[in-house]
């Protein structure tokens, strides 16, 4: 397994947990965001606590998860037209720690992200709008509160901070003169109204029999650096289905581009902005990473000699907004396209469906999640 299979993984296992206490609600989270961080961490780790990070990230499954993350950040770091991606790493300790040297360069040649130490103890707010403000800045203001009131107490030893920012144009943009108002079916079978984005064009897509699903491939830019992938399953019973599922390997050859076929269909999807926020202490603890949230077992001496450091809390937030826009190289990509020629199958999203947004060159997810109600 290398580092996006098990990335991939760990995308299913966190979505499994979240999704038992977020029925109906839409969900999109970073798995490889909270991936590279708890790599980080695992860099301090030792013991049951680096045991426990392994088994719950199959750290343990990779050669070498952190070169395995370096190479592969450089990959998704490389500038391409059509889409920004902000992601934003970073560990904030208490000042009052001594940590060791290796660990601080280790993160910083390996993850091109340190430690940055606080006053937790003596000002506990003011260092919580400190990293507010810096997570702020390095998502262009477009995540300015992760870490919630309150989160950060004189007690906090350690904060791990992720958050996920991207933004693309289109391969081929939907024109706004067709978006109109629809109806979309929510599980408990209400229906709301919904801005409907509509085209006839080709997309790759996919049909899977077993469990029934239809797959489509929306790219982004004119290189087709990144693509989100929806996932529309037959009926509520697949949906379920899917939340539910415990591996990886159908999820990601379901994005694969294995068995996909250019199809000219028609496609209407919803517009849609999903802002969420996740203190994922207990996911986390409920996937058998317990150690590290406990002031007696937490072993982080790899990160500091002193004895009593563990993890207070993780902190996600995500920014997902899709819409009709594209570029002007996108658009001339989609005015290739006819669109007199008609379409051989319908694609409607109008119930509950799942998204994914991957690096196509590496297959690896970036954003996943679940549109409940758009």
């Amino acid at each position: 397994m290398d580092v996006c299979a098990s990335n991939n993984q760990f995308a299913v296992d966190v979505f499994r947990e979240i999704s038992r206490n977020a029925e109906g609600q839409n969900v999109v989270f970073s798995p490889l965001s909270l991936f590279t961080a708890f790599a980080m961490v695992f860099l301090g780790a030792r013991g049951n606590t680096a045991a426990q990070i392994s088994k719950a990230l199959h750290f343990s499954d990779v050669k070498d998860v952190h070169f395995g993350c370096k190479n592969l950040w450089e990959k998704l770091e490389k500038k391409g037209d059509g889409h920004i991606l902000i992601i934003a790493n970073k560990l904030f300790g208490q000042k009052s720690f001594e940590f060791c040297q290796a660990f601080l360069k280790d993160t910083k040649n390996l993850y091109s992200a340190g430690l940055e130490q606080l006053d937790f103890f003596n000002d506990a707010e003011k260092s919580r709008q400190y990293i507010n403000n810096w997570i702020s800045q390095q998502t262009n203001g477009k995540i300015q509160q992760l870490l919630p009131a309150q989160s950060i107490s004189p007690d906090t030893a350690l904060v791990v901070t992720n958050t996920l920012y991207f933004a693309a144009n289109w391969t081929k943009p939907f024109r706004e003169s067709r978006t109109h108002e629809d109806t979309f079916t929510l599980l408990s079978n209400d229906q709301v109204t919904v801005k409907m984005m509509t085209m006839i064009n080709y997309f790759n897509v996919k049909y899977v029999a077993n469990p029934g699903l239809k797959i489509v491939e929306l790219p982004f830019g004119p290189k087709e650096d990144f693509s989100m992938v929806i996932i529309f399953p037959d009926n509520n019973a697949i949906f379920k289905k899917i939340q539910n599922m415990d591996s990886h390997k159908d999820l990601t050859a379901w994005i694969s581009p294995e068995g996909m076929k250019m199809t000219n269909i028609d496609l209407q999807v919803p517009k849609f902005k999903v802002e969420k926020n996740f203190s994922l202490k207990e996911t986390l603890k409920s996937m058998g990473i317990t150690d590290s949230f406990s002031q007696v077992k937490a072993n982080f001496s790899g990160m500091t000699n002193q004895g009593n450091m563990f993890m207070s809390d993780v902190y996600h937030q995500t920014f997902f907004d899709v819409n009709e826009k594209g570029t002007e190289a996108a658009s001339s990509t989609a005015s290739v396209m006819s669109f007199r020629s008609l379409p051989s199958d319908e694609i409607k999203l109008d119930r509950p469906f799942y998204v994914a947004i991957k690096h196509n060159q590496s297959n690896c997810i970036i954003l996943y999640g679940v549109v409940n109600k758009p």
